[in-house]
């Protein structure tokens, strides 16, 4: 809100060239992603047993974790475009 570039994008933008408005929904992703989570999160610990819960600490939230970075690789990798060989830094000459 207070800056032009998005939190992900300052971070990530010198590893990946995407346009503007797919920086702003990845960000919009990431934060209902957290905010859901701990929803979810604040839920299983007051319904069920802290056993339970602590299983959904470590496989649940990690499960749904690895899911959405797969989903956003996905997503991430309709945006993103095939280096050429003009412009690939690997390129020796």
């Amino acid at each position: 809100l207070l800056t032009k570039k998005t939190l992900l994008e300052k971070m990530m933008s010198a590893h990946l060239t995407l346009p503007a408005p797919v920086w702003q929904r990845l960000n919009i992703a990431w934060i209902l992603f957290f905010i859901l989570s701990g929803i979810l999160n604040i839920y299983v610990a007051y319904q069920f047993d802290e056993a339970t819960w602590v299983n959904f600490k470590l496989f649940g939230l990690l499960g749904l974790t690895v899911a959405f970075i797969v989903a956003q690789s996905v997503y991430v990798g309709r945006y993103m475009k095939a280096p050429t060989e003009d412009n690939d830094p690997n390129n020796e000459i």
